[in-house]
């Protein structure tokens, strides 16, 4: 894969973090930050694709077993005795 330069400024506690971890995982810094990044765009994406998928099923609607026909009313349902 081509790989492009990217200069970033971070807040300097940010980045001191950054390295922390970076060095308890055995990477390096720009491994650390590539691999977060990648992990953001996964989830996000596919988080995306989850609402896509759900939004389409309400479209859909779900099988209730009524044929599409009502089998009691409102008032019937909430009838008190």
């Amino acid at each position: 894969m081509k790989k492009r330069n990217l200069t970033v400024a971070l807040p300097y506690p940010l980045v001191r973090k950054a390295k922390e971890m970076a060095v308890r995982e055995d990477r390096s810094l720009n491994d650390y930050v590539r691999a977060a990044i990648e992990e953001k765009i996964e989830n996000t994406s596919g988080y995306a694709k989850a609402r896509e998928r759900q939004l389409a099923r309400l479209e859909q609607g779900l099988a209730l077993g009524t044929k599409g026909r009502k089998p009691a009313g409102r008032d019937a349902l909430h009838e008190r005795s």
